[in-house]
């Protein structure tokens, strides 16, 4: 079953990279995969559970999701099933890498319905999902780094 790692340099500190990746109100302006939560954004909380509609490979469906683990400033991991009991994990991790930050991205499917030549089409999907996710957290952390502190409140 596919599980695609991704990762990016962010020439920002984890603290600023994380004010926005681990925020899920703003997951929206960042995630490609993500298409709304039907109840709202969840708090960024261990245990929480929450509805998220997604589009991959240009089909719609919906995940019901649990936060399994948060480490503040760091790392946040989901694991949820969707359509057809496909299972899915995904995993924001940042670490400090000299004058920025390592942004890594997991995301994982396993399922009946991704054996074979739908798993890899789902794989490098979700491989080009996450790569233009995490060049649009780089760019959403480079415009907030840009505003002044007090433009911001």
């Amino acid at each position: 079953m596919p599980t695609v790692v991704r990762n990016l340099f962010i020439p920002h500190t984890p603290e600023q990279v994380w004010a926005i990746g681990g925020d899920f109100s703003r997951y929206p302006e960042w995630n490609q995969t993500h298409q709304a939560f039907p109840d709202g954004p969840p708090k960024l909380e261990e245990g929480t559970q929450f509805r998220e509609r997604v589009t991959i490979l240009g089909m719609p469906g919906e995940v019901n999701w649990t936060i399994t683990e948060v480490v503040q400033q760091t790392r946040f991991a989901i694991k949820g099933e969707g359509p057809m009991g496909i299972k899915l994990g995904a995993v924001l991790e940042l670490t400090p890498e000299g004058e920025g930050t390592r942004g890594a991205m997991e995301a994982s499917f396993e399922g009946g319905p991704l054996m074979g030549p739908m798993g890899d089409a789902v794989g490098k999907a979700t491989e080009k999902a996450t790569d233009e996710s995490l060049e649009k957290l780089r760019a959403l952390v480079e415009e907030s780094a840009a505003v002044p502190e007090s433009a911001q409140s």
